[in-house]
């Protein structure tokens, strides 16, 4: 009895766990995930393909720095080398010294036929002007990384929500298409019921059904859009195929935070631009190359240490005790000094030097570029900020004269021309309020962006 109370605890436990995993956002089972803006950002932040990489990019520079700071450390080395005379080598020496004829010659074998050497070897690098600077542009590589990575994740950021807004945005529209197909419906129903009763022609009754033919095919349109808006989020994000998407926040909350004249009064200081930012990290890398091809003209001093041992047999017999080794230990430095390259090294220095005179040009062409971008960015959001007030105003009014254009229709008071006029201006007027808020909030975003400071 008490198995069968532990088994079926033990059953239920993980059962919840796994109702609990399979509901947190961001798991790979999960079947739906609820997402507020600020939610999706932070989880494309962890999921997110390129920005995955990108960090991946920043660990590669940190293992840079350790690889050239490494350079500069002790550096030990051991070799073992074993040769075996098969046929030993012979040399010639006068025979007079074997007391042989006058302008003879000896055949005399040297050497052991077995010989081994164990050697090992500590150097240190004492100075070198290209390891000192090629360490400090490690150093700067991983900042440059850093600040990529930063940018990528506001790249990211911005991109989760202006994908996040149209989808909302076209949910919106799908809702509006949706009760205004309902109404298109019931006013289908009730022509032919008057044309059964002879009040209208045929003519009008087919007019409706094909605004309600339109209507079916704008829904369908819109539906797609909604679909493929819907898959791009959840690419940017990083979700699986498997995972579905609910978004938690709605276009009011967003376009209450649309504060236009705070946005376009707010001043742009260029050296606090994230572009600009990491434009001044690159100067410095090209600055750091300049500094590495003119150590090329300064000495590298390198110390050693060396400790070998050596033996000679004529028997196979290195492992047996009482056998000597004869060692030998080396200390030494070594000095080595650049003096003429034909002109190489010259010729690299004034390459980088030009370099680095680019940067002064490629800088003024980023502030001017940075200037204009914001001024361009500004009058693009005053504008859609005017459009998108000017199409609520529309939107508004153009549901009012449909309503009231249709209540008319009902009671005879206006024909079928009339009705279809007021109803493809109203479409019009809800296509053109819904562009208006996409438009509106991606030009906020685009201006949020480049007046942000780092």
């Amino acid at each position: 009895m008490n198995y069968r109370i532990l088994f079926t605890t033990l059953i239920i436990s993980l059962f919840i766990s796994w109702t609990a995993r399979a509901q947190a956002p961001g798991n790979s089972g999960a079947a739906t995930v609820s997402f507020s803006l600020e939610q999706a950002q932070a989880f494309a932040w962890e999921n997110n393909y390129d920005l995955k990489n990108s960090t991946t990019d920043v660990e590669i520079a940190r293992r840079m720095v350790k690889q050239n700071t490494a350079i500069g450390l002790p550096q030990i080395n051991a070799n073992l080398d074993y040769t075996d005379y098969i046929v030993q080598p012979t040399t010639l020496l006068p025979g007079e010294i074997f007391q042989k004829p006058a302008g003879s010659m000896y055949a005399v074998t040297f050497g052991t036929t077995y010989n081994a050497t164990l050697k090992g070897t500590l150097t240190q690098l004492i100075y070198s002007g290209q390891y000192l600077v090629g360490l400090q542009t490690a150093k700067a590589f991983l900042e440059t990384s850093k600040q990529k990575n930063l940018r990528d994740k506001v790249d990211v950021r911005d991109q989760v929500a202006d994908n996040y807004i149209r989808l909302l945005v076209v949910e919106e529209a799908i809702k509006i298409l949706d009760s205004t197909y309902i109404v298109v419906s019931k006013l289908v129903e009730e022509a032919r019921k008057s044309y059964e009763a002879g009040v209208i022609e045929d003519i009008d009754v087919d007019q409706a059904d094909l605004n309600k033919s339109n209507l079916e095919a704008t829904i369908t349109y819109t539906k797609n859009l909604r679909n493929l808006a819907y898959a791009n989020l959840k690419f940017v994000i990083g979700l699986k195929d498997n995972q579905e998407l609910v978004l938690t926040d709605n276009l009011e909350f967003f376009l209450a935070q649309v504060n236009r004249d705070a946005l376009v009064n707010q001043p742009f200081n260029y050296k606090s631009n994230l572009d600009y930012v990491l434009l001044k990290k690159a100067d410095y890398l090209t600055l750091m190359q300049y500094k590495l091809a003119k150590t090329a003209y300064q000495p590298t001093l390198t110390g050693f240490l060396t400790g070998s041992a050596n033996a000679q047999r004529n028997t196979w017999n290195f492992f047996e005790t009482g056998e000597k080794w004869y060692p030998t230990v080396i200390f030494g430095v070594s000095l080595q000094i650049p003096i003429w390259s034909s002109g190489s090294r010259k010729y690299s220095v004034d390459q980088a030097r030009l370099n680095v005179e680019k940067t002064k040009v490629t800088d003024e062409k980023m502030r001017v570029g940075l200037e204009l971008q914001v001024a361009t960015a500004k009058t693009d959001f005053s504008n859609a900020y005017a459009i998108y007030q000017n199409k609520v105003k529309g939107f508004k009014t153009a549901l009012k004269i449909y309503e009231k254009t249709m209540e008319k229709y009902k009671q005879g008071m206006v024909g079928s021309t009339d009705l279809n006029q007021r109803y493809n201006q109203f479409l019009v007027s809800n296509n053109d309020y819904m562009q208006s808020i996409a438009t509106v909030l991606s030009q906020k975003i685009r201006l949020n962006k480049l007046l942000e400071q780092y």
